[in-house]
């Protein structure tokens, strides 16, 4: 897949636009999306390196499964032909790894609650944007991480909330099964926490003021934040969540045959500065890794 394919050299989506996009249930199917390599029509760069022998994964179709509304990773944009597709961070790392490693792949949008079982059930899946635990690495293979991440806090309008003591006694929001749902359900065991199947449930609940605060990844709280006059963004302090919060990884079922070749490139893409370039674009130079990539550690024993 090339990057023009998938929109990654000029986004210019006015935030505001896409969640609303998002909030109407625009795009909920696989294959609705232009940009994803399907097999029948996959991208000039991924059919050229899948025609390479000497790419590791040459001629495999892979399927990446997630939620399509979490920006800066993946979000979905409307071309100028009024033609829809999902870009992202993570969407800009899939396509370097499937241009390096010369695979394709498509595109599932599905909502967090349902991702995990999907990943689950095939060997050709994988998914983004995922921390690895001990609970989890009993089913699931990790690569090491492309991403350290930082817990958000956003509320409508007050002082912004940067600590675990500014979060209580209020409602919290999160969605289920997130690193960030565990971390404030062990933090704040008394807390008056809810939850829901996706980012832009727990967004909406904020701004119609049934909730106080909304516990996200920050870099998707920072878009948040942008698209919605009002909001404020809190960032936790990571020493705060470093226990809970784990960097993102690349999932895939126990077993998967392409996560060490996924990891492997991951590493070079650390060393050379591709990852840093990426995130820089999508998310902000202070989320970048800079010289020290020393939180990506490696993929999980299973995988070497």
């Amino acid at each position: 897949m090339t990057r023009a394919q998938h929109g990654i050299g000029s986004i210019d989506l006015d935030r505001r636009g896409f969640l609303g996009l998002v909030a109407a249930g625009s795009v909920t199917v696989m294959g609705a999306l232009a940009g994803c390599g399907t097999g029948g029509s996959g991208s000039d760069a991924s059919a050229s390196a899948a025609g390479t022998s000497k790419k590791a994964l040459s001629g495999r179709h892979l399927t990446f499964v997630g939620d399509d509304a979490f920006a800066p990773y993946r979000y979905v944009q409307k071309t100028k032909s009024g033609k829809k597709k999902v870009v992202g961070l993570d969407i800009a790392i899939a396509d370097e790894l499937a241009r390096h490693l010369g695979f394709t792949y498509e595109f599932e949008a599905q909502e967090f609650s349902a991702t995990l079982a999907s990943v689950q059930s095939s060997d050709t899946s994988f998914t983004m944007a995922m921390s690895s635990n001990k609970e989890r690495e009993k089913t699931f293979d990790f690569t090491r991480g492309y991403y350290e991440p930082r817990v958000g806090v956003l509320t409508l309008g007050g002082k912004a909330v940067t600590s675990v003591d500014d979060l209580k006694g209020k409602s919290i929001a999160c969605t289920t099964g997130t690193v960030q749902n565990k971390f404030v359900e062990a933090v704040l065991p008394d807390g008056d926490i809810h939850t829901y199947d996706g980012g832009t449930q727990c967004l909406q609940e904020v701004l119609a003021g049934r909730i106080d605060a909304y516990l996200c990844d920050g870099a998707e709280g920072q878009s948040m934040r942008d698209a919605n006059k009002g909001l404020v963004l809190g960032l936790l302090d990571r020493k705060d969540t470093q226990d809970y919060v784990g960097v993102y990884r690349v999932m895939a079922t126990k077993g998967a045959t392409f996560v060490k070749a996924f990891d492997q490139e991951i590493g070079k893409m650390l060393k050379d500065g591709t990852l840093d370039a990426h995130i820089k674009k999508y998310v902000g130079a202070d989320f970048a890794w800079g010289d020290d990539v020393s939180a990506a550690g490696s993929a999980t024993e299973g995988v070497k």
